[in-house]
């Protein structure tokens, strides 16, 4: 029976991961340094996932055990002997990994196993890198970069869904996410053979399916909640069918898709089908996205390569005007919202620097650029809304 090794045993790791690899007919193994949710997995052996939405179902998951991250010999151990392992554990913690990746790596090493792919499932621009340098400074030097060149760190695109989960004193395993179950990998990363894996796509252009996931998928988000928020409406779902948003909403679908078209050449009819996939499971009521959540953490999602100035950047480079994206942009400079220290921080610095200036620093748009009036006008238009 082929084993799969998952570091993290959270929404992800559990709640989507996890189900390839047993669907794949694997065993699983979770690496987590939860102690009552290692406990909970190596007591039951099993656990049930639900499945939300159009056709909600329970997933039963077992053969699966789990061993405490802390523990460097045992996740060596685990390491040395699976098929393939994966991480889902938040982009800031990969480094956490590195010691028992490398222990596991180097035993491999000595024991003349195949190659491991790890897939590095963070949402993280470039994450593969991130880690294999992570565990690099791990590694006996002498053997450091052999090691890594036969070692796959394979960045994968997540886009399944997973709603805030209520607790459950009954069944503190189960999880609660959407069906959706692709899961594209770099296929150029990929060393000796990867396992094949129900949901895992090795892809050639791995960076297109990394921009469609940020310029579509992160994109159409920030929109709903930054066009949702003021408005007073609470969820995504609700943003999605409001007569003021939709509008906003497919036209700035519209100009990233035809830019990812031209830039990456996907086929424009796949590229709508696509989208239209995507406002379907946005309109999944059991998701519970609020547009605050949505919207939260403005400075990082206004950044120069991020969902909506990076969105912007490509559709000028396509000639398209990317009027619909940056009236979002100026919505988001102007968001407001008390709750987010983020959002509260960023409004004092407009009141004391100006937006223009904010806007110049925060998102590399210059003032007096095309973009950056229609930034502008879109703030303007935004204060004048009303707010919350």
């Amino acid at each position: 029976m082929a084993t799969a090794v998952q570091f993290g045993a959270g929404n992800i790791g559990r709640g989507f991961i996890a189900q390839l690899f047993y669907e794949s007919g694997m065993d699983v193994v979770f690496i987590d340094v939860v102690q009552p949710v290692v406990e909970a997995i190596n007591a039951r052996g099993e656990y049930t996932i639900h499945i939300v939405g159009d056709t909600p179902e329970e997933v039963a998951i077992d053969r699966v055990r789990a061993v405490d991250g802390r523990d460097l010999e045992a996740v060596a151990a685990e390491l040395a002997r699976c098929d393939v392992a994966c991480t889902a554990v938040g982009a800031n913690a990969l480094g956490f990994l590195a010691p028992g990746i490398a222990a596991g790596l180097e035993q491999r090493s000595r024991e003349g196993a195949a190659p491991l792919n790890v897939l590095v499932c963070e949402n993280l621009h470039m994450a593969g890198h991130v880690l294999a340098d992570h565990v690099r400074q791990r590694l006996d030097p002498d053997r450091a970069e052999v090691i890594i060149a036969s070692t796959g760190f394979v960045q994968a695109v997540v886009a399944r869904m997973v709603p805030i989960q209520a607790p459950d004193a009954d069944d503190p395993l189960a999880v609660r996410v959407e069906a959706y179950k692709r899961l594209p990998v770099d296929l150029a990363a990929v060393r000796g053979t990867l396992p094949s894996m129900v949901g895992v796509e090795p892809v050639e252009r791995f960076d297109a399916y990394e921009a469609r996931k940020l310029y579509i998928h992160n994109c159409a988000h920030a929109v709903l909640g930054y066009l949702g928020w003021p408005l007073g409406i609470e969820y995504g779902y609700e943003a999605l069918q409001d007569p003021r948003v939709r509008p906003v909403l497919n036209l700035c679908m519209q100009e990233s898709s035809q830019a990812l078209c031209r830039r990456h050449g996907f086929d424009r009819a796949d590229m709508d089908t696509h989208v239209a996939d995507l406002m379907h499971r946005f309109a999944n009521k059991a998701l519970g996205d609020t547009c605050f959540r949505l919207a939260r953490d403005p400075v990082r999602k206004l950044a120069a390569a991020d969902r909506l100035v990076g969105a912007a950047r490509i559709c000028e480079e396509a000639g398209t005007d990317p009027a619909g994206l940056a009236g979002v942009i100026g919505a988001a400079l102007a968001f407001d919202a008390p709750d987010d220290p983020v959002a509260v921080a960023l409004q004092a610095r407009i009141s004391s620097e100006g937006p223009g200036a904010v806007m110049r620093d925060v998102a590399g748009i210059d003032p007096e650029e095309p973009l950056g009036r229609a930034v502008l006008q879109g703030y303007v238009t935004a204060r004048q809304g009303g707010k919350h």
